[in-house]
C-alpha cells in the first residue's frame, strides 16, 4: 500500500531532519575550536619569540624578534576578538 504511512516513518523523519542540525552546530562549534586553538598555538610562538630574544646580546637582534613577535601578535588578537563568545 503505498498510501500508507506508519507514525514510525513520520517519527523517523522527524528525528533525521533533528539529528542533522545537531551535527551542523557540532561542525560549527568544532570550527570555532579551531580557530581558538589556532589563536592559542600563534600566542605561544609570540610567547616564545619573546623568550628567545631577551637571549641574545645584540639589541638589533632583540629588537627585531620583538618587532616580529609585535606584529605576529596582531593576528590572534584580531581572531579573538573577532569569534563569537560561547
Amino acid at each position: 500500500m503505498p498510501q500508507h504511512l506508519s507514525s514510525r516513518t513520520e517519527d523517523a523523519s522527524h528525528l533525521d531532519e533533528k539529528a542533522t542540525a545537531v551535527f551542523e552546530q557540532g561542525t560549527n562549534a568544532r570550527d570555532y575550536s579551531d580557530k581558538y586553538v589556532r589563536a592559542t598555538v600563534t600566542l605561544a610562538t609570540v610567547l616564545l619569540l619573546t623568550a628567545i630574544s631577551q637571549r641574545f646580546k645584540t639589541s638589533r637582534v632583540r629588537v627585531g624578534l620583538a618587532v616580529i613577535a609585535l606584529i605576529l601578535l596582531c593576528f590572534p588578537v584580531y581572531h579573538i576578538v573577532t569569534l563569537p563568545r560561547l
